[in-house]
C-alpha cells in the first residue's frame, strides 16, 4: 500500500501482537489447583497412614501382634502408664484435629488444652497408683520400670510431674 510519504508500508506489521514475558511467568489458575489438590492428597494419605499405625499401637497394648508388639507395649506403658490404652487414640484424634483446622489459632488453644488434659489425666492415674508418691528422691528409671510392669501409674510423662508436684507442695 502507498503512503502519503510514498513508501510502501506492509499491513502484516500492523497486525502482530506483542507478548510480554511478564504474562507468561505467572501460574496458571490449573497449576493453582492441581497443588492444592495434590496437598489435601498428602494430608489423606498422612491421616490414612498414621490411623494404621494407630491401630497397630492400639493392638499392642492388648497383646495381639506379639513379642513385637509386647516390647512396644511396655514402652508405651513405661512413658504414659495407664493412659497407654487411650494414648494411640488421643494422638490420632489430635492429628487430624490438626491437619483439619492448620492455621486456625483457636484450634491450636483446643489441641493445647486437649494435651494438658491428657497429662492430667496421667497425674490422676499415678495417684491412685502410687507409683511417684512412695519414691522420696526421683529415679525416673524406677518409676518406668513400676509403669511398665504394672501397667498402671501415669509413666514418665505424669509420673515426673506428679512426683514434682507432690514434693514440691509438702505431701
Amino acid at each position: 500500500m502507498a503512503n502519503s510519504s510514498g513508501k510502501k508500508t506492509s499491513s502484516s506489521s500492523k497486525n502482530t501482537k506483542k507478548t510480554s514475558n511478564a504474562k507468561n511467568n505467572k501460574p496458571s489458575r490449573n497449576t493453582n489447583i492441581d497443588y492444592r489438590k495434590e496437598s489435601e492428597m498428602f494430608h489423606e494419605i498422612g491421616i490414612i497412614a498414621f490411623f494404621i499405625v494407630m491401630v497397630i499401637l492400639f493392638l499392642c497394648n492388648f497383646g495381639i501382634i506379639g513379642p513385637f508388639g509386647n516390647a512396644i507395649s511396655t514402652f508405651l506403658f513405661g512413658v504414659f502408664g495407664l493412659t497407654a490404652y487411650i494414648a494411640p487414640i488421643a494422638l490420632f484424634i489430635g492429628a487430624t484435629f490438626w491437619y483439619a483446622n492448620m492455621g486456625n489459632p483457636h484450634a491450636l488453644r483446643k489441641l493445647i488444652s486437649g494435651i494438658f488434659l491428657f497429662i492430667l489425666i496421667g497425674i490422676i492415674c499415678d495417684l491412685m497408683a502410687h507409683n511417684a508418691t512412695d519414691i522420696i528422691e526421683y529415679d525416673f528409671k524406677k518409676l518406668y520400670e513400676a509403669c511398665s510392669q504394672n501397667k498402671n501409674g501415669g509413666g514418665i510423662l505424669a509420673g515426673s510431674l506428679n512426683h514434682l508436684l507432690y514434693h514440691s507442695l509438702g505431701f
